[in-house]
């Protein structure tokens, strides 16, 4: 990744709009099979799932705003077998961004556990 006019919380910012929608796809995705089963209490489930849902919102909302108001804008998004790569423009500059399935993977399960208010050392 090019540094080159690109501050930390600004790459930060690109990680968490292109992490935020896939969170979202996995915990739909996870609603869609816990619906299908037959669980003792599925209200709790749900309300875990809409609680994520919630804030992954929330967050995915000031995260677009931030990187509007900062002139960043992703004009390329791939997956690969790998990860996923990222091609974006910051005040002029481009930037390429690459995260590997395993670190895309910890990422979501850490965000999750925050979302929940729980600790990921307890799992």
């Amino acid at each position: 990744m090019s540094s080159i006019g690109l501050k930390p919380d600004e790459s930060k910012l690109v990680k968490d709009f292109i992490l935020l929608p896939l969170l979202l796809d996995v915990v739909e995705n996870d609603r869609g099979i816990l619906c299908s089963a037959a669980l003792k209490m599925p209200v709790i489930s749900n309300a875990l799932i809409d609680r994520l849902q919630k804030a992954a919102l929330a967050d995915l909302a000031q995260v677009r705003k931030k990187m509007r108001e900062r002139g960043l804008k992703v004009y390329e998004e791939r997956k690969t077998g790998l990860g996923i790569e990222v091609e974006f423009r910051c005040r002029g500059y481009h930037h390429k961004l690459s995260m590997l399935w395993g670190l895309v993977e910890a990422e979501i399960e850490q965000r999750s556990f925050t979302y929940l208010g729980l600790d990921i050392a307890d799992k």
